[in-house]
């Protein structure tokens, strides 16, 4: 069901541990079942690592839905919208998300309770795992895919 959002976060030097990092987020919504019909945001986020980065996405991603989906008063999503679900090539941040791995690192762990209390509080959200090919997000952060209006975050 629509509408369902790609988050994707890219960390450039994370492999080599070079310092500083440049890394930065997309988060694609789709709320039509035309791909082209979608909206891209997109910014930097500096010196992160590829999963800080995948978590900042996601919390862009929930700030969105809080700002123009979420009910003014109550904070949570519309029973005519329906459950929203969240998409993510992160298996990790899924897993983690979910409460099957545990976050250690305590910079994870600041961003993880904040996107779980944002979700929580604005009900009908659900995370789900995509295969890397399917994320519109890193496909778009990749240059590999168009997508609809583009907007710096």
């Amino acid at each position: 069901g629509l509408p369902v959002f790609y988050v994707d976060g890219q960390s450039m030097g994370n492999e080599q541990r070079a310092i500083p990092r440049k890394a930065r987020i997309a988060v694609v919504y789709q709320w039509s079942s035309k791909p082209e019909e979608s909206k891209v945001f997109w910014r930097d986020v500096g010196d992160k690592t590829n999963n800080e980065a995948e978590y900042l996405a996601l919390l862009n991603a929930l700030s969105y839905i809080s700002t123009n989906l979420a009910e003014k008063g109550s904070g949570t999503v519309p029973k005519r919208i329906g459950t929203i679900t969240i998409f993510s090539d992160s298996e990790l941040m899924v897993k983690q998300m979910k409460g099957e791995y545990e976050v250690r690192e305590p910079r994870l762990k600041e961003l993880k309770e904040e996107a779980s209390m944002l979700m929580e509080r604005m009900g009908s959200i659900e995370l789900k795992n995509v295969r890397r090919e399917m994320n519109y997000a890193g496909r778009w952060l990749e240059g590999l895919w168009k997508g609809g209006s583009v907007q710096k975050l």
